[in-house]
């Protein structure tokens, strides 16, 4: 079989039957793959059970102490674990049976001491036996900060848990639970003296850093971190759908201008800049929220939780993004056009939109994640930084007359951003949540409007239409979702997933559709 030429391939894409009719056997055929993949693939939480199987007929001393603390696994344990993880009702562990087998096949007098210290209130005895075992005995120490931490003494848990450190190099627990309740207790000079050691440093994933770090306005050391951990979430396997969903934004924004060699470079480096706002506004977050505490309380009144979504999230935001999209806006300031400052700040704010995609795909936000956010909160940040880019580059491009336009665009976009934000996370907007796609579609209907008045025609014919890249972009992210879902869960679940999620965004695919079906 021939494979369609370039030509071709871009005569389909404006090709609205032919698009139904690839978009239809795409879908067919992923129903009919994931019904198999469904039949094979095992199910559930069934990983999770190996796993925990597998830790426990080859228990060792770690992994016995992790089944006993966090009632996981050693390879579940997440690295941010500390103290204020600790089971609160050790009887109720899962592995309660495997845990005093295994206790009974090899006693182990401090775990012992410990495990039944932990259960039914026994904390006073089991310290007074753990106290009066060898200084220098492993694990001694920590057990101690657990059952002080229990106890309520958190001055003795954290003296225990140092004590601990300073005798062992891989005593990560003990390290993590003295930061943590040194900033419990919050002494700021105690946290800071700890993050100078290197080894407190290492126990940490990067962003469990960062509000440890802010608090001890360890500005340097938080900005570390934060690259750290900006740049760990590149290597993930989320970078996969995080990428393919700005892909296909990026490649219709593209399409409204000649693809040039110069284009091109000039749109990648306005999405590495998207990307480096990100990072700009991870580090002014961590500040807000664990130096200044401003942070979204629930139970705060209504006008508190919008006051913090407009001055915490939405001015934040968009004021990085634009002052990340100024070194652009300065360099076409003279001899840029309309559509070029309409593109470029998009795919600024795209570059965003695609970090902050990331935090969410690898929270295990849902199934259909990518999906919702490709239409909302990618074309929310594109078109809010498209917006407010291109007066921007205008008032520079005129000398700074007109500036009252740019003001009250920047005004609207923070006031809509923030809108947007609230009518998601305060409960008593909750039940108007459903019309956060409609302010979406509203404001890419004021991004896509102009760009559409200001493209450039020339070459128009050469470059692939903006619907039939959004069409199948979206028939292809959809499918593939669905049947990486089948592989973990009942196929009717993936299924069910899969219509619901398509069927919940038809109007605002179809507000895409509408600015796309004539270009």
């Amino acid at each position: 079989m021939q494979l369609p030429t370039q030509q071709e391939l871009i005569r389909y894409s404006r090709d609205r039957g032919i698009l139904v009719k690839a978009s239809l056997t795409i879908v067919g055929i992923s129903i009919g793959l994931a019904f198999l993949l469904s039949l094979i693939s095992p199910k559930g939480d069934s990983r999770l059970y190996k796993m925990a199987d597998s830790a426990s007929a080859s228990a060792g001393k770690n992994e016995l102490i992790s089944l006993i603390r966090f009632g996981l696994p050693l390879e579940l344990e997440s690295r941010s674990g500390t103290c204020v993880h600790l089971m609160e009702d050790a009887s109720e562990n899962p592995f309660a049976a495997f845990i005093e087998t295994a206790l009974a096949k090899e006693p182990d007098e401090l775990i012992e001491t410990w495990w039944k210290g932990l259960n039914g209130g026994g904390e006073p005895e089991a310290i007074a036996r753990l106290e009066a075992a060898a200084e220098t005995a492993l694990y001694r120490n920590e057990f101690l900060g657990d059952l002080k931490m229990k106890a309520g003494d958190d001055e003795g848990a954290l003296r225990h848990y140092l004590a601990e450190a300073a005798l062992s190099d891989d005593a990560h627990y003990a390290r993590r639970s003295a930061l943590f309740l040194a900033r419990i207790g919050e002494d700021r000079t105690l946290v800071r003296d700890l993050l100078e050691d290197p080894a407190m440093r290492r126990a940490f994933d990067p962003s469990d850093l960062l509000r440890y770090q802010a608090y001890a306005k360890d500005y340097a050391g938080l900005a570390g971190s934060i690259t750290v951990a900006e740049g760990q979430m590149l290597g993930t396997v989320y970078v996969i759908p995080a990428l393919f969903t700005a892909a296909i934004w990026f490649f219709i924004l593209l399409a409204f201008r000649e693809r040039t060699r110069k284009n091109v470079l000039k749109a990648f480096a306005a999405f590495s800049l998207g990307i480096v706002s990100a990072g700009l506004t991870l580090y002014a977050a961590s500040l807000q929220q664990y130096l200044l505490g401003q942070d979204f309380h629930p139970e705060d009144p209504p006008l508190a939780q919008f006051s913090y979504f407009l001055s915490g999230v939405g001015l934040r935001e968009e004021t990085l993004k634009l002052l990340c999209f100024l070194p652009l806006a300065l360099m076409i300031r003279k001899k840029g056009t309309p559509i070029e400052a309409l593109v470029l700040a998009g795919i600024v704010g795209l570059g965003f939109a695609f970090q902050e995609n990331l935090v969410y795909f690898q929270s295990g936000s849902g199934t259909f994640t990518a999906w919702l956010r490709l239409l909302t909160a990618n074309a929310l940040h594109f078109s809010l930084t498209g917006v407010a880019g291109f007066y921007l580059w205008q008032m520079l491009h005129r000398r700074f007359r007109g500036w009252e336009e740019f003001l009250f665009s920047f005004i609207a976009v923070v006031f809509v951003h923030g809108l947007y934000n609230s009518l998601l996370s305060m409960p008593s907007l909750e039940s108007y949540a459903p019309l956060s796609p409609f302010l979406v579609a509203i404001i890419a209907y004021q991004y896509f409007d102009p760009v559409r008045h200001h493209m450039e025609t020339a070459g128009q014919h050469r470059r692939l239409s903006p619907l039939g890249i959004f069409v199948m972009g979206s028939v292809v992210l959809t499918c593939t979702i669905l049947v990486s879902a089948a592989m973990v869960e009942p196929f009717r679940f993936a299924l069910g997933a899969f219509a619901s999620s398509v069927a919940a965004m038809i109007p605002l695919t179809f507000a895409f559709i509408s600015r796309f079906r004539d270009l």
